[in-house]
């Protein structure tokens, strides 16, 4: 779960990186696309609790326009299995973002982000999507919308506000490790 929050963080990074160079400069259209990418398996332990090991999966489409605003779909899987039990456990993302890039004019810079999908889910590998503590199914679906006002010289953040709608597991506080670990760790 970690390496899955890791990756997220840092496409997060690398555009924010991108969307920066490209505020003080007029760049060429960018367009990519990556995968499926799937990794070797790496040691892991999920929740800081169950030792095992994770196998990520990553897809990419990500195109830049000459102002820095872009649209990124993706997809993102990571198989993670307990090296006691041998049960596995798939989280997963996909889904769509689209960040607009707006020169102030004034020495700031203001980026609009939204994001629309399936942001993350916990199931079991060709079986039903795990319940967290509450009972709901443990995902987050749904949109995230952000607005995030920087000073262009020192890139420190004057503004920032943020509203979703649909269920997201980790602003809301939702239990996903108790579930999880406990389905891991049943033999």
């Amino acid at each position: 779960m970690r390496k899955l929050l890791a990756l997220a963080g840092l496409a997060a990074v690398l555009s924010l990186a991108l969307m920066a160079s490209s505020a003080n400069a007029t760049q060429p259209v960018i367009q990519f696309h990556v995968g499926p990418v799937t990794s070797d398996p790496f040691p892991e332990t999920w929740c800081g609790v169950v030792e095992g090991t994770a196998v990520d999966t990553v897809v990419e489409n990500f195109g830049q326009d000459a102002s820095g605003s872009f649209i990124d779909t993706f997809r993102v899987t990571s198989v993670f299995t307990a090296t006691a039990t041998g049960k596995s456990l798939e989280s997963s993302g996909a889904g769509v973002v689209k960040v607009e890039v707006i020169d102030n004019g004034d020495g700031t810079i203001t980026f609009v982000e939204r994001d629309a999908g399936l942001a993350l889910f916990f199931k079991i590998p060709n079986g039903p999507i795990l319940k967290a503590a509450d009972g709901e199914p443990a995902r987050s679906a749904g949109e995230l919308s952000s607005t995030a006002t920087f000073d262009v010289a020192t890139g420190d953040l004057i503004s920032f506000s943020e509203s979703f709608h649909g269920p997201h597991l980790f602003r809301e506080g939702v239990d996903v490790c108790g579930p999880s670990i406990a389905y891991l760790m049943d033999p």
